[in-house]
């Protein structure tokens, strides 16, 4: 068997989100050859060489020579001299930014006086399977100085070999599945995918790369069917108390057909680290980005339907890297984002009792699995209620929850709001606001849910069978959940929605997301059904304006005894992290500040 080994740095440079961005298949990036390399930065390319040959003979792997099994194929570092390595350092950007490096092409620094100082932001260190291209270890090593000659010498050879440290010593018996390609990282921020430490765990528990890699037939089927949809007559009135419109459908289903791409976001997460792995018998993919900064707060983010992990791409920089988006290291996150089962990539269930009881012992088993001995929890929608009860069973490590979707709602208010009946006297205005919204929401929009709680299945094959079916029905609660006048492409695109109407058609999990309603079964605003008195951990909400409904502070104080954090912010509906990323991650650094 033969390996590839590739490097690569990055940087903390905004730059590179606006490069990711603007150019997605990434050509004008520069890549280096080692003899390149080795060409322009002798001493240094040589120092990297031996250290990582030292590491990979202590685990019994041959050595990193070129035209060997293992070899490094591509890496990009920067030389520079002291006073420009002093100010990047002040900026908090590493290498590769501001007026003269630009990205992951900032290319070599000039020769100098000083230029035998070297630094390499961060060197990302990737092991291939050279014949199937199967990626078997992923490490970082962060920051890495050489400050004249052989000064530093013996400090890079223990930095290489720390990172070293979780690569297990037969990865060989575990190799991948998933084709692998080498993408520089969607974000600046994106470090490592490694866990701080890797338990040793039996096949069953390994953490496993994941790549997407859709068939292209697949795609060409999915246009076929659009071109081929039968359409219903338009409604008979001039707004949407008949549901979404024919011509706005008419109008999504023509740009998806002709002009949505869908390899743009597999690129794009393709370039993050994913992983997959099994737990309670159900594989759990994932998203896992870890900051540079070395007291970043762990954290999971739980998404919720009609959403996906799609909903949090926006704020994994912001999360991991805050010191780059105006923020303070101390903020940073550790970043989590699975999807829940049934649901995107992740395996679907099989047998009953996969409700948010059973997804929150799950997510404890992840995040203890990748090494975190303490975290947080966020969530929406689902996301909100699966965080609730992760915080009633108050694992070991949990420190807190934050929720944009709590369950407030007094017992004494729910038969009367679920039936329609006028507001009690003595409510404040927040509480009569919430009350009213919340008892038109379940007297003329919750048929949704109503059909999923009651009927996955019969959903099911309309979800599966009609792409512009898929699309009506998850395009509408884009138009009515968003803070966006009924006009959700003004906060979130109308790409990023085809993107998560994609995943849905794809992954074919109209009916298995579905069944989570039908699992859970529950008034998701009730406090007394969510048994938020139960919940010891801290407590914090954020509540936005265009949620379904705006949870009153007086309700969210009764509701969580452990209440510690409540906050209205100015602007966003039910897709919060996907509509206003700035303002969701200025919240989860202020929730959960004083929890560090």
């Amino acid at each position: 068997m033969g390996f590839a080994l590739v490097c690569a740095t990055a940087s903390l440079a905004q730059q590179v989100k606006t490069d990711f961005d603007r150019s997605a298949n990434f050509s004008q990036y520069k890549t280096y050859s080692w003899e390149q390399v080795q060409t322009q930065n002798p001493l240094w390319v040589e120092r990297i060489k031996t250290a990582v040959n030292a590491a990979l003979a202590g685990k019994g792997w041959e050595q990193a020579e070129t035209g060997g099994n293992v070899s490094i194929m591509a890496m990009e570092m920067t030389q520079s001299h002291q006073t420009l390595n002093t100010y990047y350092d002040g900026l908090g950007g590493g290498w590769g930014g501001g007026r003269r490096f630009g990205g992951f092409g900032g290319g070599f620094g000039e020769s100098t006086t000083t230029q035998e100082t070297y630094r390499v932001g961060t060197l990302v260190v990737d092991l291939f399977d050279s014949k199937t291209k199967n990626l078997i270890w992923r490490g970082s090593l962060s920051d890495v100085l050489s400050d004249k000659a052989n000064k530093n010498i013996k400090s890079l050879d223990k930095g290489v070999l720390k990172m070293f440290d979780h690569f297990p010593p037969d990865t060989r018996k575990g190799a991948a599945s998933s084709y692998v390609e080498i993408t520089p990282a969607a974000d600046a921020s994106v470090v490592s995918s490694l866990p701080a430490s890797l338990p040793a765990t039996s096949d069953d528990n390994a953490i496993r790369p994941f790549h997407i890699d859709i068939p292209e037939d697949q795609i060409a089927e999915l246009r076929q069917r659009l071109v081929a949809t039968r359409w219903p007559d338009k409604e008979t009135v001039n707004d949407e108390s008949q549901g979404i419109r024919l011509a706005e459908v008419q109008a999504l289903v023509q740009y998806w057909g002709n002009a949505y791409n869908w390899r743009n976001i597999e690129t794009k997460l393709n370039a993050l680290p994913e992983f997959v792995t099994t737990i309670d018998g159900v594989d759990i993919q994932f998203i896992h980005v870890r900051s540079r900064e070395p007291n970043a707060l762990p954290l999971i983010l739980t998404h919720g339907w009609p959403g996906s992990p799609l909903e949090y791409l926006k704020v994994i920089g912001p999360l991991t890297n805050p010191v780059a988006y105006g923020g303070s290291a101390q903020d940073a996150f550790d970043v989590v984002i699975p999807a829940i089962p049934g649901y995107g990539f992740s395996g679907k269930p099989t047998d009953l009792g996969w409700n948010p009881d059973r997804v929150a012992r799950a997510w404890d088993v992840l995040m203890k699995r990748l090494g975190y001995t303490h975290y947080v929890a966020q969530g929406g929608d689902h996301g909100s209620v699966i965080s609730d009860a992760l915080a009633r069973q108050a694992p070991p490590g949990l420190l807190g929850i934050h929720l944009t979707m709590p369950a407030t709602i007094p017992a004494n208010l729910v038969e009367g709001i679920n039936g329609g009946d006028p507001a009690p006297t003595g409510l404040t205005a927040p509480e009569l606001r919430a009350y009213s919204t919340l008892s038109t929401f379940f007297g003329r929009n919750g048929a949704y849910g109503a059909i999923m709680v009651t009927r996955p299945q019969t959903i099911g094959y309309l979800l599966a069978d009609s792409p512009s079916g898929l699309a009506a029905f998850t395009y509408e609660k884009f138009a009515e959940w968003s803070d966006s006048d009924g006009h959700p492409e003004r906060v979130i695109g109308r790409d990023e929605m085809l993107d998560d109407i994609t995943l849905y058609w794809l992954t074919n999990t109209g009916a298995s997301s579905s069944r989570f309603y039908w699992e859970n079964n529950n008034n998701n605003f009730s406090a007394a059904a969510q048994k938020t008195n139960q919940i010891k951990v801290p407590v914090a909400i954020t509540v936005f304006p265009h949620e379904i409904y705006r949870a009153p502070e007086s309700w969210s104080r009764q509701a969580y005894p452990s209440l510690y954090y409540f906050h209205e912010a100015a602007k966003g509906g039910h897709f919060a992290a996907w509509e206003q990323p700035e303002i969701f991650s200025t919240e989860l650094r202020a929730a959960f500040r004083s929890l560090r």
